[in-house]
């Protein structure tokens, strides 16, 4: 049992297909290139509405969350690591400012959320 299916299309109705997939394409372009312009925008205010004034108190494997590492807050917060805190270090960080402040002993490291983000590939 030979099955031959040969469509045929007339002119108007290739007209019609191909502006659909142009359309279609198009719509298609546009979403991925305002999605990529609008993610970096969206992530630099999320660093910026970030408010912290807290402590280390615990860093530790989570294993509900596949053995990351993650840091506990002395005011309750959990986190993924993402920066190579240490216990007993003082997180300060101001709503609207990108640096975070590191009190640890004696010293005071800045640690910038932008820069951060840039080396991880999250900001451009």
């Amino acid at each position: 049992m030979e099955n031959n299916f040969n469509m045929k299309v007339d002119k108007s109705s290739k007209k019609t297909i191909i502006i659909f997939i142009v359309f279609f394409g198009g719509l298609l372009l546009f979403t991925i290139v305002y999605l990529i312009v609008n993610s970096s925008s969206e992530r630099k205010q999320k660093l910026l509405s970030i408010e912290r004034h807290t402590r280390v108190i615990d860093i530790y494997n989570n294993r509900k969350e596949h053995n990351f590492l993650y840091v506990k807050f002395s005011n309750g917060s959990q986190k993924i690591l993402e920066y190579p805190y240490k216990v007993g270090d003082s997180i300060s960080k101001k709503k609207g400012d990108s640096i975070e402040y590191v009190f640890r002993k004696d010293s005071i490291i800045e640690n910038n959320l932008f820069e951060e983000s840039r080396k991880d590939g999250l900001l451009k």
